[in-house]
């Protein structure tokens, strides 16, 4: 570690003469890491830095530093620029990439630092000698199970005009499906380390020196300037710049995913970037999206945006998400500039056709960005919106069910369910039927339905025995069932609700137990009340009234160890007291066996112990 902070020190003693040469270069970066596999420690590792090409100056070179968090560090080379003129003049691209093995599991840390900041930089005090730092998290955790930082796909390079709203989007996503969270950072000049005396981009003291009222500077003049993030889809607007200069600003991309029900942060990817102001005369484009949307996979989603500039000027969509990159993949068309106007804007065309590959937890994040491209030159402006597209499985479909009255027993029988992807389905119970239909995007069983799961079975099993866990289904009872498809994490996600198939109710042709309770604690003269109902369904041609009982008791919740009567013959009434037992130490289970006129057994009721009932025995 001494030796990482002594080749460190290089850079600083090499710009105290050379300042010029660093200056100037770098605009923007970030740090993201790749999972080799998800059974090795071995991330892939690549540093992206956005570049003022007039300069000319390498990104990388002797004693620039990335350090993998794990006391291990490389000097990264000297990396040629590569232009972009889709970029914007003068913006180039360099990117370096490595695999490293971590030893263990952990939490790293991996940063990358290089002198120095552009000294135009108004928003931080003495840029020329304040480093310009990256850092990005990673988590190897076998119980959290495989992860990869956030990627990011549009280019930080849009430049923005005095008194015009300005517009950022990363069109950050997770290769994992994991939910990402936006938040703005202090740009850093080292780990743990802020950049000195860093002001937000909308502080007064900018349009104090632009000579603009701060009261009246957003770009509808009505009202002070704002500088925001949404935490959700990470779209930055700053509503509107003031002074002309360059501007810093640092953002977080954070990931989760949801381990045993809770939340739980993963890594994030820092993106430290500039805003270039001008003072140009030009009025940002407008962009209009679909509302957000759900659909079952197997959807064709066809959808137009449009949009237009005020000033109608030509206009040029782009659309950045892993929709793109998915198989299959969805299409925009067309990428190039159009003639635009309020009354006749432009139209990009979307179009994917989902699968049941595409399910998962996560919304899809479709980021549009639309440029304009003024007549008379100059600074180009652009806007980003979010649209948000998810993917449900759709609702398995029953086949048949097929009830054991005798046994009292059904067997569940559905379809084979659509999405051969899914990883489990679930079978759900409740007593007594209750009408539901899902909502739209509404996915997996709601508590407030008072369901009971009673097992998840392979997705490729398609039948399942309700034996009440072998005890037979209740009798009396009108038991109704629900399905539910799970998909495999780390994506995840559930299907729709399926609808509901009950039971005929099993006729009650032997006593139920209604009430079990201890009416008095003790260890030899304890008391328990025992209620019944008589076999009210029986056939009473077979089985004539009136109804005599026999009551059973056994100790444990099992209902199996010293059986015995506690009452030596039979009762014709439904309610017995069972006196001078221990209550205190331990616990009983009776049964109650029915007998008919003409002292014939009729049936023996379910085992209930104390408190309980012969429903949930």
């Amino acid at each position: 570690m001494k030796q990482y902070y002594r080749r460190l020190l290089l850079p600083f003693l090499f710009a105290i003469f050379v300042v010029d040469g660093y200056a100037t270069h770098l605009r923007a970066g970030e740090i993201v890491a790749t999972r080799v596999s998800c059974t090795s420690r071995t991330f892939r590792i690549t540093i992206t830095v956005y570049i003022d090409t007039e300069t000319g100056v390498h990104f990388g070179g002797p004693g620039e530093i990335l350090n993998f968090g794990d006391g291990n560090w490389i000097e990264v080379p000297d990396t040629p620029t590569t232009p972009r003129p889709s970029l914007g003049d003068n913006m180039g691209m360099a990117t370096f990439t490595i695999e490293h093995t971590y030893a263990t599991v952990g939490r790293y840390i991996l940063n990358y630092a290089e002198p120095f900041r552009n000294g135009g930089v108004v928003n931080l005090d003495d840029p020329l000698s304040t480093l310009f730092y990256l850092e990005s998290t990673i988590v190897i955790d076998p119980l959290i199970g495989c992860d990869n930082t956030p990627r990011l796909l549009v280019p930080p390079i849009d430049k923005a005009c005095v008194g015009a709203a300005w517009y950022h989007n990363p069109g950050a996503y997770d290769v994992d499906g994991d939910s990402l969270s936006y938040e703005m950072f202090v740009p850093k000049m080292g780990r743990g380390v802020d950049v000195n005396d860093y002001r937000d981009p909308n502080t007064k003291e900018f349009y104090d020196r632009g000579g603009l009222d701060y009261s009246t500077a957003n770009e509808a003049g009505s009202n002070t300037p704002t500088f925001t993030i949404d935490a959700d889809n990470g779209t930055i607007i700053w509503d509107a710049p003031g002074m002309q200069g360059e501007y810093n600003i640092a953002f977080l991309i954070k990931e989760w995913r949801k381990v045993d029900g809770v939340w739980v942060m993963l890594g994030y990817v820092e993106r430290d970037m500039q805003i270039i102001v001008e003072d140009c005369l030009n009025n940002r484009p407008e962009l209009l999206v679909p509302a957000d949307i759900c659909v079952e996979a197997g959807t064709l989603i066809d959808e137009d945006i449009f949009g237009y500039d005020p000033d109608s000027d030509s206009v040029i969509f782009n659309a950045y998400s892993e929709v793109f990159t998915v198989n299959p993949g969805a299409t925009v068309s067309p990428l190039t500039y159009q003639a635009s106007s309020q009354s006749n804007p432009a139209r990009l065309d979307f179009q994917w056709q989902t699968t049941c590959n595409h399910v998962r937890d996560q919304a899809y994040n479709v980021v549009f960005k639309i440029t304009d491209k003024p007549k008379s030159g100059g600074v180009r402006l652009v806007q980003f919106k979010t649209w948000r597209i998810t993917v449900v499985g759709p609702a398995p479909e029953w086949q048949s069910v097929q009830q054991d009255l005798s046994a009292k027993t059904a067997t569940l029988t559905w379809d084979a369910y659509e999405c051969a992807n899914a990883q489990k389905m679930q079978v759900w119970r409740r007593v007594d039927e209750f009408p539901y239909t899902p909502p739209d995007c509404v996915t997996g069983m709601p508590d407030f339905l008072g369901y009971t799961k009673l097992a998840e079975v392979p997705i490729g099993q398609s039948t399942y025995l309700d034996n009440n866990g072998g005890r037979g289904l209740a009798v009396g009872a009108q038991y109704c069932h629900r399905l539910v498809a799970v998909f495999p994490l780390p994506g995840g996600g559930e299907s729709y609700l399926s609808k509901d198939t009950c039971l005929a109710p099993i006729l009650a042709d032997a006593p139920v137990i209604t009430n079990v309770t201890v009416d008095k604690t003790s260890v030899d003269q304890g008391q328990i009340t025992v209620k019944w109902r008589s076999p009210f369904d029986v056939d009473k041609v077979q089985f004539p009234p009136p109804y005599t009982y026999e009551v059973y008791r056994s100790e444990g919740i099992t209902g199996k160890i010293a059986m015995m009567k506690p009452h030596p013959g039979k009762l014709t009434d439904s309610t017995y007291a069972d006196i001078g037992i221990n209550t205190e130490g331990l616990m009983y289970n009776y049964r109650i066996l029915a007998y008919d006129a003409n002292n014939n057994r009729v049936d023996t009721s379910f085992a209930a112990c104390e408190a309980g009932s012969a429903t949930t025995a």
